[in-house]
């Protein structure tokens, strides 16, 4: 699968270090290595939204909009948050918004 991230995304991965920078580097080359989101290692869809899924890595969440296109699909990293904040109403009204 194409990706693609999101300032706020790539603001937040440079920030990691040690083990959780090579986790969360790690699931996303699970996600370039995917054929489908089955493939997606601790990979879950947010149920109220269309096209906003997760990816648990620790204590941290990977929240990616997948863009199902003709000529591959593209998955555009969003967001990388602490579980505690993940899913508060300002961060799951932000992703709404990104849903297609």
């Amino acid at each position: 699968m194409r990706i693609d991230f999101s300032k706020e995304f790539a603001k937040a991965f440079d920030k990691l270090s040690g083990k959780i920078y090579e986790s969360v580097r790690d699931a996303i080359n699970n996600v370039i290595e995917a054929q489908s989101l089955d493939e997606i290692q601790n990979c879950k869809k947010i149920e109220t939204l269309n096209s906003v899924y997760r990816i648990r890595i620790g204590s941290k969440r990977a929240f990616f909009v997948l863009h199902i296109e003709i000529e591959g699909d593209l998955v555009k990293f969003e967001y990388l948050l602490n579980r505690g904040e993940a899913y508060d109403k300002k961060n799951m009204e932000r992703l709404r918004r990104r849903d297609v």
